[in-house]
């Protein structure tokens, strides 16, 4: 981290320097540009500070001022809600608020572990909604049966059990990575990008700051549309048919409505959790992308030495390797149990389940439960595929630098020959499941997806 610190800091200086005008810097002592460029909020003087950075001249804790307060501030917010970020900071607390931050991350894991057994109390399954069936109580006549009673039916370890432990162990990871390994990194990138984001050639406005926070919004506001949407489902299955709790089928009415309340505030929490680690993912992803596209954008336009631009791709390796390495993990676990219940669900409603005939799917709702999952698991997937399409374009660098001879014309045809050379033996790539991920392979799945549904209707297992 002192190594990423100190490159951040040799990153502002440097950018500090086109952003303010190299004319304006020249009798500004070293120990007060240095002073300017700190990322301390406090320090950061607001009456110079604007809502959008699109003026000609922004200053460096200016820009950071914007990240913070627009983005990042409210997206660890969010982090803290889930738990997964500590409330108060341990350096700074007493015992008491300590202790009440590891409360809050101790209670959403149990309001997890909860839900995870009303689930299976309630035969409650996320990729069709409830499943009962009735069975004979007492033979009368050969034709008939005096009574039926409702039990819930299925796999115990392979459709509550296995799916909840890795449910559970996608929370637990997380949980160590962003309140015990490293709580910095989406901060530090955050940071970063946005100070590369607010250059522009020639000292000109920009809008880049302003684009790139409402990418980084709109996948937050996707998250919480696809929470809302599954909370929405959620209830109306709830809603459909009689719901019985194994172990509580003599229980009162209002332990069974309260029982009901739970299951579906534990089974908002579920979503809200991976949601929220799925989230980070991707904008993490986003902004490395962004990274690569903006260092790539100054070594064209001559803003950046040959040299530095190295060190720079070789600190983005290392944010590569976080996102590969660490965050990836957490997001795998919880794909794996997204794909299954995408897969078994989409079999349901095709008539493949071979014992599970009497469950009748919702009209609609079940449709739209089975698009939920679908989505879900295809976002990590897309922005992977976008991450290592830039990652392919920046190999390509060194020849773009040997097609602009006007403008590198002073630049010696060492660099050039340096910059060509070593852009094209990067290997960066974004991972899942520890392989590289690529548009054609997403592509290709889809294609196979398809042909293998409209070979299945043709041969009549779809009815």
């Amino acid at each position: 981290m002192q190594n990423d610190n100190g490159s951040y800091g040799s990153a502002s200086d440097l950018l500090d320097s086109h952003v303010l005008g190299n004319d304006k810097l020249g009798g500004v002592p070293a120990m007060e540009r240095s002073r300017r460029s700190s990322l301390d909020a406090n320090s950061v003087d607001i009456g110079e500070i604007t809502e959008s950075p699109d003026t000609e001249y922004m200053s460096t804790s200016a820009i950071l001022h914007y990240c913070k307060s627009k983005i990042l501030v409210p997206y660890l917010k969010l982090l803290t809600i889930m738990g997964l970020r500590p409330v108060v900071d341990a350096s700074n607390s007493s015992k008491y608020t300590i202790c009440f931050s590891h409360f809050h991350s101790a209670q959403v894991a149990v309001f997890m572990f909860l839900g995870y057994i009303l689930q299976y109390m309630a035969c409650f399954r996320r990729d069709r909604g409830f499943c009962y069936k009735l069975v004979p109580l007492a033979l009368t006549s050969s034709l008939e049966y005096d009574a039926y009673k409702q039990i819930c039916y299925g796999n115990v370890a392979f459709t509550y059990i296995g799916p909840s432990i890795l449910h559970f162990a996608g929370f637990l990871y997380a949980l160590y990575l962003f309140r015990i390994s490293d709580n910095e990194q989406l901060q530090n990138l955050m940071e970063r990008v946005f100070l590369l984001s607010s250059y522009a050639p020639q000292s000109m406005p920009t809008a880049n700051p302003k684009r790139l926070l409402r990418m980084l919004w709109f996948f937050i506001i996707l998250s919480v549309l696809w929470m809302c949407i599954s909370l929405f489902s959620v209830n109306l299955m709830l809603a459909k048919g009689t719901i019985m709790f194994r172990w509580m089928e003599t229980s009162s009415n209002e332990v069974r409505l309260t029982l009901k309340i739970l299951l579906i505030v534990c089974t908002l929490i579920h979503d809200m959790v991976q949601a929220t680690v799925i989230t980070s993912y991707c904008l993490q992803a986003q902004l490395l992308q962004s990274h690569l596209m903006f260092l790539k954008e100054r070594l064209l336009n001559r803003t950046i030495t040959p040299l530095n631009w190295m060190r720079e791709i070789a600190e983005f390796r290392k944010l590569l390797k976080y996102l590969n390495d660490d965050l990836a993990p957490a997001v795998c676990l919880f794909t794996i149990v997204n794909i299954s219940w995408a897969a078994s669900g989409l079999m349901w409603l095709f008539d493949l389940d071979k014992v599970d005939t009497e469950t009748e799917p919702i009209p609609g709702i079940s449709i739209l439960n089975q698009l939920l999952w679908l989505s879900v698991v295809m976002v990590p997937f897309v922005q992977a595929a976008r991450l290592s399409k830039e990652c392919r374009n920046t190999q390509s660098v060194g020849h773009e630098l040997c097609v602009r001879p006007f403008l590198h014309q002073d630049t010696s045809q060492e660099d050039i020959s340096t910059v060509l050379m070593y852009a094209a033996t990067l290997k960066l790539r974004a991972k899942l499941f520890h392989f590289p991920i690529a548009g054609r392979y997403v592509c290709l799945l889809l294609t196979i997806a398809v042909i293998v549904l409209f070979s299945l209707s043709m041969c009549h297992f779809l009815q």
